[in-house]
């Protein structure tokens, strides 16, 4: 989750920006620079920036106030990473951080270039191959256009505007404006009023959230608790701070936003606070995908119409409802279940004093522009195309996928991206070629081989872990992959390569969230190969000392589970018995612990009790006797 702020300013280097023009209205004028592609990865916009000469994937995060860079990504970039000034810290999503700081040499993005840039470092991984996130330090110079449908967005100048509307694409669609409050480089956040079932609430539009989540606070007032109705819990996220927060999907009858209102559909809520920042809501970008939004800094105003589709269910299966003119009929029947890691994102500090853009656009540069509804070559039928899958928009995906592979005959990525689709959408033949023609255009692509392996585990493991080797060779040491990979090495059997990936994530990723997760597993994956026993019982021990506050009570049994196989390799029996007893309390149907739990009975001439617990754990997981067999534990 996004949303984080910081108290401390900085100021921006000098910027220069080709500028194109687009006519608003007779007397008024946007000067507006060429399009900067945006591709929707996993409900985040991503654009492409370069480090140090080198290319890196950043997150453009509006609910960020300052550019951050992950630890990972730090050091892949070798930059070097200090103390940030006494006092300065960051709030977020889940708690209060103390930043490092870190410095590139040159940083170029969207046009921009920077010498000694500097990025905020928090502990927490962004995932998906990005290194960091992109903030109002940067959105703040300029009015910005998101059109991330078309996987597109621009900085604009308005001039001679005043007031008008500056909705330049819209022609015949009705176009919502909404007051922003307190925008200013103090204050950047993009905070507006909205309604949830006739509450008001106030929103902070926050393109870095992935899913839109209500305050629990602000939902009660609404007529909503994790009690009510039809609510349902989703697990947890976490941002800033070690606070994980536990969510739940729940059942909205209307929200709305200026004169657009949508009904009878499903949000996630949360036990999250940002009373710092005056939110009680994140507007994220499942909004933002279904809208062009228009950020008018210069009026304190955001402009926005409706693109089609759904806006919160995007899990719901795509329906033929169109909605009436710009107004979302977002009806379901389903919830859509957020993604448990949620990204560890924050934002905060540093607020710059940009020189302007030019008075005038170049003449070379000089252009009308209009909205684009029909993409124009590969690069853009891509950008859609991702953004339909982010969408759940599976079909409609594939189609535009496929001009796209037409069009740019020689791109891997866009047969992966296809290969993708078609995966979501259970047809795993034609994702299973796609796959393969996009290691055999580009033999070093590793998330196609990735994917393959996920997609080859169950029936062909041996081909899986050949992949994965590949993965192995191709990624770089500090890539937050490294935990996947490690994960579906154990899936595979191949315990000690798995160890390997968690040795290699946690040198890198050492005060992460998931730090405790990737501790469990390794104690775990060490208790099933048998080997370094004694650093597995300090794994486990050390995850249940670091596990984040709020985490559910089945991580912790699933933890103290795998220390029992720890204690049952080590020969001591009633240690085992007394942390699956306990796992057990925690975590009733961890059939697992009960199948351990039956063995040691047996063991200790617990006869009746140890029967009893096999047999119960069998009636739950019918091959469990043949798992465990397969690792050399047997009754």
């Amino acid at each position: 989750m996004s949303a984080r702020r910081l108290g401390w300013i900085s100021a921006l280097p000098v910027i220069c920006l080709a500028v194109a023009t687009v006519h608003a209205a007779d007397s008024c004028r946007l000067l507006m620079t060429p399009t900067i592609p945006v591709r929707i990865l996993d409900l985040r916009a991503v654009i492409t920036a370069n480090i140090n000469g080198a290319d890196a994937q950043f997150i453009v995060d509006t609910g960020s106030f300052y550019d951050f860079i992950s630890p990972a990504g730090a050091a892949q970039f070798k930059l070097p990473v200090g103390n940030a000034p006494f006092g300065m810290f960051i709030t977020g999503f889940g708690g209060s951080e103390i930043p490092q700081l870190a410095t590139a040499s040159t940083f170029a993005v969207a046009g921009f270039s920077v010498h000694n840039a500097t990025f905020l470092v928090d502990k927490n991984d962004l995932g998906g191959g990005n290194v960091g996130l992109l903030g109002q330090n940067l959105f703040r110079i300029a009015d910005m256009d998101f059109d991330f449908a078309n996987g597109s967005m621009h900085f604009v100048r308005p001039q001679h505007c005043g007031g008008q509307v500056l909705a330049y694409w819209a022609r015949t669609q009705p176009v919502t404006a909404i007051d922003l409050h307190w925008t200013s480089s103090q204050q950047p956040h993009l905070l507006g009023e909205v309604s949830v079932n006739g509450r008001e609430v106030e929103a902070l539009f926050d393109t870095g959230t992935p899913r839109t989540i209500l305050s629990l606070r602000a939902a009660k007032r609404a007529g909503i608790t994790p009690d009510s109705p039809g609510v349902v819990a989703a697990g947890v996220s976490w941002g800033t701070g070690k606070n994980l927060v536990k969510v739940w999907v729940a059942p909205i009858d209307k929200f709305e936003i200026g004169g657009e209102t949508i009904q009878h559909t499903h949000i996630l809520i949360g036990e999250f606070n940002l009373k710092q920042l005056g939110a009680d809501m994140l507007v994220g970008m499942d909004f933002f995908l279904a809208h062009h939004i228009y950020v008018a800094y210069s009026q304190n105003k955001m402009y926005l119409t409706y693109n089609g589709g759904r806006v919160f269910d995007l899990n719901e299966a795509r329906s033929t409802q169109t909605a009436s003119a710009s107004r979302p009929g977002a009806d379901s029947q389903q919830m859509a279940k957020p993604s448990p890691s949620g990204n560890p994102q924050q934002a905060a500090s540093a607020h710059p004093n940009p020189s302007p853009l030019p008075d005038e656009a170049p003449a070379a540069a000089s252009q009308q522009v209009t909205a684009a509804s029909t993409p124009t070559d590969a690069a853009e039928y891509m950008r859609r195309g991702m953004a339909h899958i982010s969408r759940h928009e599976y079909p409609e995906a594939i189609a535009d996928l496929t001009h796209a592979c037409d069009l740019g005959a020689t791109d891997a990525d866009c047969r992966y991206q296809r290969g993708m689709a078609y995966w979501y959408s259970h047809q795993s033949m034609s994702a299973l070629a796609d796959f393969n023609a996009a290691i055999q255009l580009q033999p070093n692509y590793f998330p196609a081989y990735l994917a393959r392996a996920q997609l080859e585990l169950k029936q062909h493991p041996a081909d899986a872990q050949t992949d994965l080797d590949e993965v192995d060779h191709l990624a770089l040491e500090q890539a937050d992959v490294r935990l996947a990979l490690a994960d579906l090495y154990y899936f595979a059997g191949a315990y000690a390569a798995a160890v390997h990936q968690y040795d290699l994530w946690t040198e890198y990723h050492g005060d992460d969230n998931r730090l405790s997760y990737a501790l469990g597993s390794r104690c775990a994956t060490e208790a099933r190969a048998n080997v370094d026993l004694d650093r597995a019982l300090k794994d486990c021990n050390r995850s249940l000392r670091v596990m984040p506050e709020n985490a559910p009570d089945g991580n912790q049994a699933m933890i103290i589970y795998n220390r029992g196989m720890v204690y049952l390799r080590q020969g001591m029996l009633d240690s085992a018995l007394a942390d699956w007893n306990e796992a057990l309390k925690l975590r009733p149907k961890l059939a697992g612990a009960r199948y351990a739990r039956g063995i040691v009975e047996l063991k200790k001439g617990m006869t009746d009790q140890g029967q009893a617990d096999l047999a119960a754990a069998k009636a739950q997981q019918p091959d469990i006797a043949k798992r465990f067999a397969s690792f050399g534990l047997k009754p």
